[in-house]
C-alpha cells in the first residue's frame, strides 16, 4: 500500500502539468482577431488672422498733454498811471500781435522829449556860433600873418639902413618892437583858434549826449503803450485802469499761440528705434542730447470723434530719463494748432470739420501722440491677441501647426510687428487666435481657410479590442 501510494504520489502532478500543456497548446492554435479600419480623429477647429504686411515703418504710441509754447510777461518799462486799458486786455480773451493792451499816462515823458529837444538845439546853435568865431579867428590869423611879414622886413630894412648911419638906433630898436608885437598878435589868435577848437569839441560832445537823452526820453515815451507782442491769449491781467505802475510791475500774460508743444514720454527702446530709423535716412548724428526730428502725429478723441493735427519730435525735456516712469520726456511741435482734420469711423480724414469739432489745441487737452518711424527692414504685423503670454506665435501652413517664437519689435493698436527676415513670419500666413489644448508642431488644425484643414489627417488601422 505505501508502495502504491508512493506511486500515485508521482504520477498525479504530471498529470496535471501535461493537462496544462495541453490545454495551452490548444489555445495558441486560435486565430488571431480580425482587425477592422477606423478615421483618425479630425482637425482641431481654431480662430485664424492673416499675418499682414506692414509698409511705411510704425507709429510709436504714447500720451501726452497739450502745453504752451511760450507764456511772455509783459511788465511795465516806465513808471506811471494807467491811462488806459484795452477791452480785450481780459483774462481768456484772444488779443493780435501790435494790438496796445496799456496806455501809460505819457505827459512827463513828453515834457522830457521837448526839453531834450531844445537842449539838443542849443547845442547845435553853440556848435554854429563856434563855428562864426573860428572862420574870424582864421581871418584874423591869416591878417596877423601879413602884419608880422610887413613888420619883419621893416625890421630888417631899418636894421640895415641903422649899420650904415642913415638911420639912428632907436628907429631900427622901434621896427624890432613892432615886429615882436605882431608876432604876439599872431600867436594870441592861434592860441584862440584852439581854445575854440576845444570849445567846439565840448558842445558837440554835448550835442551827443543831448541826442542820446533825446533817444532814450522818445523811447520812454514810446514804451508808455504796451503792446501785445504776439498773438495769443491773455492768461492773467493783473491790474486795472487809474492804478499806479512803476518800472517792472508786471501787468499781463499772454500765451503765444502761433504754435503748441505737446509734453509726453517715451520708453527707451522707442527711443533707440527712432535714433536708429535717423541714422540710417542721414549721415550726420545728432547730438548726445539730443533727438532726431521726426514727424509726429497728434489725436485727440472727442466722444466718438476722432481729430489729428500734425507735428514734429522736436527735442527731449531735460537731460536724462524720468526716475519714476524711467521714460525719456520729449516735447512734440505742432506749428499750426489750428490746422486740425477730422477723422471718420473708417480712418479717413473727412472732407470738412463738423460743427463740433476743436478749433485749435488748447492748453491741458490730453492727447495721443504718434511719431513716425521708418524702418529699414520689411515688416509684418499680427493681432495682439496672437502672440501668446509665452512669447509663441502659432501659424497655420497645410493644415499643420507650426509654433515660432520671434522677438516683436513694436505694440500698437492691438498690433504686434515683427521683422519679417529674423521672425519667420511672411505677410499671407495666418496665426491662430484662438486657445489650444496640449499645442505641438505638426498637429492638426481647421481654420477654414487652409486647404488641407477641412477634414481628418487620413484612416489608421485600429484593433477592435484597442481601447483607443
Amino acid at each position: 500500500m505505501k508502495t502504491l501510494r508512493s506511486i500515485v504520489g508521482w504520477l498525479a502532478p504530471v498529470a496535471i502539468l501535461g493537462a496544462a500543456v495541453a490545454v495551452f497548446l490548444l489555445m495558441g492554435s486560435q486565430p488571431p482577431p480580425q482587425r477592422v479600419e477606423v478615421e483618425a480623429p479630425p482637425a482641431v477647429p481654431v480662430r485664424t488672422a492673416p499675418v499682414m504686411a506692414q509698409e511705411g515703418g510704425v507709429d510709436i504710441e504714447a500720451d501726452g498733454v497739450v502745453v504752451p509754447l511760450r507764456e511772455v510777461t509783459l511788465a511795465a518799462e516806465v513808471g506811471g498811471r494807467i491811462l488806459e486799458k484795452s477791452p480785450s486786455c481780459k483774462a481768456g480773451q484772444y488779443v493780435t500781435k501790435g494790438t496796445v493792451l496799456f496806455r501809460i499816462d505819457p505827459r512827463d515823458y513828453e515834457l522830457d522829449v521837448e526839453r531834450l529837444e531844445r537842449e539838443l538845439q542849443q547845442a547845435v546853435l553853440s556848435i554854429d556860433e563856434i563855428d562864426e568865431e573860428l572862420a574870424q579867428n582864421a581871418e584874423s590869423i591869416d591878417l596877423a600873418r601879413q602884419q608880422v611879414e610887413i613888420a619883419r622886413r621893416e625890421a630888417e630894412r631899418l636894421d640895415t639902413l641903422a649899420r650904415g648911419k642913415i638911420v639912428t638906433e632907436s628907429a631900427a630898436d622901434q621896427a624890432v618892437r613892432d615886429r615882436l608885437t605882431t608876432s604876439n598878435a599872431l600867436s594870441n589868435l592861434q592860441g584862440q583858434r584852439r581854445v575854440l577848437q576845444k570849445r567846439r569839441n565840448r558842445f558837440v560832445e554835448a550835442q551827443s549826449l543831448a541826442a542820446t537823452m533825446l533817444d532814450r526820453a522818445k523811447l520812454d515815451l514810446e514804451r508808455t503803450r504796451v503792446v501785445a507782442p504776439v498773438d495769443g491769449v491773455v492768461v492773467d491781467d493783473k491790474v486795472e485802469q487809474e492804478s499806479y505802475v512803476s518800472k517792472g510791475t508786471a501787468l499781463v500774460i499772454v500765451e503765444d499761440t502761433s504754435a503748441a508743444e505737446v509734453k509726453s514720454s517715451l520708453r527707451m527702446d522707442e527711443v533707440a528705434r527712432i535714433w536708429g530709423a535717423q541714422s540710417a535716412a542721414v549721415a550726420a548724428s545728432p547730438g548726445a542730447h539730443e533727438i532726431p526730428e521726426t514727424p509726429a502725429s497728434v489725436v485727440f478723441t472727442l466722444g466718438n470723434r476722432t481729430y489729428q493735427w500734425s507735428g514734429t519730435l522736436s527735442r527731449q525735456e531735460g537731460r536724462g530719463l524720468d526716475e519714476k516712469t524711467r521714460t525719456l520726456p520729449c516735447r512734440v511741435l505742432v506749428p499750426d494748432p489750428t490746422a486740425v482734420r477730422a477723422i471718420d469711423s473708417y480712418g479717413a480724414f473727412m472732407p470738412q470739420l463738423p460743427p463740433e469739432a476743436p478749433r485749435s489745441l488748447l492748453r491741458g487737452m490730453f492727447v495721443q501722440v504718434r511719431v513716425h518711424v521708418d524702418s529699414v527692414e520689411d515688416l509684418v504685423s499680427i493681432p495682439e491677441d496672437g502672440q501668446r503670454p509665452t512669447g509663441e506665435v502659432w501659424v497655420v501652413r497645410n493644415g499643420r501647426l507650426v509654433i515660432l517664437r520671434p522677438r516683436p519689435i513694436h505694440v500698437s493698436s492691438g498690433r504686434v510687428y515683427f521683422e519679417s527676415t529674423s521672425s519667420g513670419l511672411v505677410a499671407g500666413d495666418r496665426v491662430v487666435t484662438s486657445q489650444l489644448a496640449n499645442p505641438r508642431d505638426g498637429m492638426a488644425l481647421n481654420d477654414g481657410d487652409s486647404p488641407a484643414g477641412t477634414g481628418a489627417v487620413g484612416p489608421v488601422a485600429v484593433p477592435l479590442d484597442d481601447p483607443a
